[in-house]
């Protein structure tokens, strides 16, 4: 083998081998990651909320709960607000969690007292709790019934109570 055809040769090993560990390592990633699609149990998790308790979804369960994840640039996030904290008034049945994404604590908290919120926020400041339920833009809601099962993910915002209610439904009549 000459000199040009043994370098081909190896251009062409190295190109095979990256391709290989770059399938292996997307492959991996994927084994490990949780799920997140409806009908699959929720990831679990362990948050802090703005008055420096810890939440965590095991806390609910039993409950049906409504998981929100949001921000307060997120304009979107900020008209639903109001209209989740009406439903939470209105709906003994439901916990609603509100996950704060990226933010500081402060921020979230002026947010929080200025639209006087009623319901759990917590904090993901780190975006581990968006990176573990796939949440690629805000807002986005999940339904989680009472054994931890997702029964509805939503991306985009909720733009009235009909809507909520509508969604909400899926819990009360699976």
């Amino acid at each position: 083998m000459d000199r040009v055809a043994r370098l081909r040769w190896v251009k062409w090993s190295l190109f095979v081998l990256t391709v290989f560990a770059i399938i292996n390592a997307f492959i991996q990633n994927l084994q490990h990651q949780e799920d997140s699609r409806v009908g699959s149990i929720a990831p679990s998790f362990e948050l802090t909320d703005l008055q420096g308790e810890t939440v965590r979804l095991a806390d609910f369960r039993g409950s049906n709960v409504l998981l929100n994840f949001w921000a307060s640039w997120c304009g979107p996030c900020v008209n639903e607000m109001p209209l989740l904290n009406e439903v939470y008034a209105q709906s003994s049945d439901i916990a609603i969690i509100a996950v704060n994404v990226g933010e500081t604590p402060e921020r979230a908290r002026r947010f929080v007292e200025k639209v006087d919120l009623d319901f759990t926020v917590v904090l993901d400041r780190d975006n581990e709790m968006k990176k573990k339920y796939r949440i690629n833009g805000l807002p986005v809601t999940l339904l989680i019934d009472k054994n931890g099962r997702i029964v509805e993910r939503r991306t985009g915002e909720l733009r009235s109570n009909e809507q909520i209610e509508a969604l909400l439904d899926k819990f009360r009549h699976p």
